[in-house]
């Protein structure tokens, strides 16, 4: 095949969006032949053209409202509205699911402003493709581009503002898969959601690592690869992802990260962890505590800070949490939200329906209701 031929295929496989009348034949000719395609493209196609994951359409759009409802069911319910006058928007989103995780490319084609609140049940790592976006992820704000990425937390609020030939390409993690990882890291309960510095290089260390290994599972994903067939080979990559994202972005658990890689905990920590485990169900104080461990209360709040990254009054609430949400799984129809979380010692439930939410992501009654 010559060269004049090889070039207009791969013109019609690189930009199916564009009319044929506008594809030429030679890549190679006085003017390039890319440069003469995007010069007429529309904006919707230099957004979208050679897009990642294409095998995996979810949808595609002109209407903002419905771009709102299907990015809200696979991503988390938001608030979409258009940044200037415009109304030319034409949202596209490809989308697989990996596991606990999934792979998502997005661009709207027109500049938009995002709110997303709370996100509750998930993390995002978000980098740019094309364009910019200006994020706010709890008191940070800083501005996204193809060497700044983002970490989104389940529990500080997001919002976004995207110019109009932005598009993401966003790693969802489950936010439950996260939190058993991190308790496996560190060896004890997870005492209180994780939240993470949300600017993420891109350029070098591991936030490099992160964009090699995230573009080549999308391409992974576009060649029809069977990555998606074996149930091994996503979990594995799973927990190499789980692991580097805790393991590397600073986050408020990056102490007591760093002291599990370090020495183990002392065993003043242990035995004191031990105790509240066994006797969760009764009333405990600090110097109860203190006593088994056989430290001061001050060197056991200190070895809880330095090895655990929390408390032992938080440690506590965190225990009787998990044993709250075990019995609300298996208390059936018969069972009774308030009962349950009196016989646990959260005597105000309104500020006990706060504290479960933020730490599982769902009111009490829904996890009784499953």
């Amino acid at each position: 095949m010559s060269d004049a031929k090889r070039g207009g295929r791969d013109h019609v496989l690189l930009f199916p969006n564009i009319d044929s009348s506008i594809r030429v034949s030679n890549a190679f000719g006085p003017r390039c032949a890319v440069e003469q395609i995007i010069l007429k493209m529309q904006p919707e196609d230099l957004v979208m053209a050679c897009l990642p994951l294409e095998r995996h359409r979810l949808f595609e759009t002109r209407d903002p409202d419905e771009a709102r409802e299907r990015v809200g069911k696979v991503f988390c319910q938001h608030q979409l509205r258009y940044a200037g006058r415009g109304r030319g928007l034409f949202a596209r989103q490809n989308f697989v699911q990996l596991g606990h995780l999934a792979l998502s490319y997005l661009a709207y084609g027109e500049e938009m402003i995002i709110d997303a609140g709370e996100i509750e049940n998930s993390y995002f790592l978000r980098h740019v493709r094309s364009g910019n976006s200006e994020i706010r992820v709890g008191k940070y704000q800083f501005r996204c581009n193809s060497r700044i990425g983002s970490v989104s937390s389940a529990t500080l609020p997001l919002s976004m503002r995207w110019s109009a030939d932005c598009a993401h390409l966003a790693l969802k993690i489950d936010r439950r898969a996260l939190e058993r990882h991190l308790s496996d890291l560190l060896g004890s309960t997870v005492a209180r959601p994780v939240e993470f510095v949300p600017e993420l290089p891109l350029d070098s260390g591991h936030g490099a690592s992160y964009r090699r290994l995230i573009e080549f599972i999308s391409n992974e994903l576009d060649c029809d690869s069977a990555l998606t067939a074996s149930p091994l080979a996503v979990a594995g990559l799973e927990q190499m992802l789980l692991t580097s994202l805790l393991m590397m972005q600073p986050s408020n658990y990056s102490t007591a990260l760093s002291a599990r890689v370090s020495p183990a905990a002392p065993r003043h920590v242990i035995r004191a962890e031990e105790y509240i485990r066994a006797h969760a169900d009764r009333p405990i104080t600090i110097g109860q505590l203190a006593e088994v461990a056989g430290v001061h209360t001050r060197t056991l709040f200190e070895g809880f800070q330095r090895f655990r990254g929390t408390t032992p009054f938080a440690m506590l609430r965190a225990v009787r949490l998990e044993r709250v949400h075990t019995e609300l799984k298996s208390a059936g129809a018969s069972g009774c939200v308030s009962d349950i979380a009196l016989k646990w010692g959260f005597a105000h439930l309104g500020r006990f329906a706060q504290i479960y939410r933020r730490r599982f992501g769902e009111l009490p009654s829904a996890t009784l209701r499953r």
